[in-house]
């Protein structure tokens, strides 16, 4: 075993002290014709929020209830490893989203115990308030936690190479294969084009490659501060830099995919998992398109790049992608993970949920 972190068990506080979003010029002096144009725009955006915002709740629910009806992956085999595999989380997305998935890779007992890494250091334990002095050499399995749910790509991508660093440091040079979940695919994307190295194959699971119309109407929602609907949603004046990521069209993104031909040539290969499961609200021109309740089809993807689609199951639903054994039956033939004949450890439970408002988007 390699000493790589010392105990810390002060508690920790997010390190993203609200970035200030992309400047805007200040508008241009309106009359107050043009002022009650504005807000009337403000309240349909709203609107639409509202309207947007209960569908995916509904399909949520319903996702939830499929959960507790059967436990997720308990019909897919377990697997043996042959090289780590690190699972990156996307915005809001809450310390046990990765339990299911975790927890049953390393069921057998042959990747090790789960792994997880905050800021270069890592911990026994799913909300690292546990330090690990020590990471066993034969672990496998790696969940990275960002400092704070809504901390912007620019940044986790920067912890993201801090974790790598320090995975290297514990198990040796090796390539490691990474899961973006939703905005997790741009945080590595960005580690990428940032010159990120390690990364062996690359799997997505809902990113928002092209932005989504989500982000555009949170965008607009929280810059003009339309307290009730953000409010409703669940948002916070902070998530709005992340939601400068996750708004199609916006600089950012567009930024990033024109050098997604120069990200893709660092690792080995890569794989875009999305879903179609229920309408989604769709930058074109009608209000709806086929998505997972949140990213659109169409954007879950870039183009040329090696994408599957899937569909039939509730939990194909945005928020319990990782949970569905379509889901981890792709990952396990892309990234090749061995099936086990005859073995089918019960996996470690998964942490209990903590109690929370009932909002459409404050937990992803």
């Amino acid at each position: 075993m390699i000493n790589v972190s010392q105990s810390n068990t002060s508690p920790r506080v997010s390190s993203y002290q609200g970035k200030a979003p992309q400047e805007t010029p200040p508008p241009p002096d309106r009359s107050w014709l043009g002022d009650a144009w504005e807000k009337v725009k403000d309240v349909k955006t709203g609107v639409d929020f509202l309207v947007a915002g209960l569908l995916f709740l509904h399909g949520k629910d319903k996702a939830a209830k499929a959960e507790e009806a059967k436990p997720p992956l308990d019909d897919v085999p377990d697997v043996k490893l042959n090289r780590p595999v690190m699972m990156c989380p996307g915005w809001n997305t809450e310390y046990y989203k990765f339990d299911f998935l975790a927890n049953k890779l390393a069921a057998s007992g042959q990747n090790g115990s789960v792994v997880y890494l905050s800021q270069g250091k890592a911990y026994r334990d799913n909300q690292c308030t546990v330090p690990l002095d020590q990471i066993p050499t034969n672990s496998k399995v790696f969940v990275t936690k960002w400092d704070n749910p809504n901390t912007p790509p620019e940044l986790t991508s920067l912890q993201l190479k801090q974790n790598m660093d320090l995975l290297q440091s514990a198990v040796g040079p090796t390539k490691v294969d990474v899961i973006g979940f939703s905005m997790g695919g741009l945080a590595t994307r960005k580690y990428l084009d940032q010159g990120g190295e390690h990364v062996g194959k690359f799997v997505t699971l809902g990113t928002p490659h092209q932005g989504t119309r989500f982000g555009q109407l949170c965008d607009r929602l929280l810059s003009n501060k339309v307290d009730w609907a953000t409010k409703f949603g669940g948002l916070e004046d902070s998530d709005l830099p992340a939601m400068q990521w996750l708004a199609a069209d916006k600089p950012n993104l567009k930024d990033l995919n024109q050098r997604w031909p120069e990200q893709r040539a660092r690792v080995e290969d890569s794989l875009f998992i999305r879903s179609t499961i229920e309408p989604t609200p769709s930058t074109g021109f009608l209000p709806f398109a086929a998505g997972d309740g949140l990213v659109e089809l169409s954007h879950a993807t870039l183009p040329g790049a090696p994408s599957v689609v899937l569909t039939g199951t509730p939990l194909l639903n945005h928020v319990m992608l990782p949970h569905d054994s379509q889901v981890f039956q792709e990952m396990q033939r892309f990234l090749g993970w061995e099936s086990q004949p005859g073995v089918n450890a019960q996996p470690v439970p998964p942490t209990p949920r903590p109690d929370r408002p009932k909002t459409p988007y404050g937990e992803i």
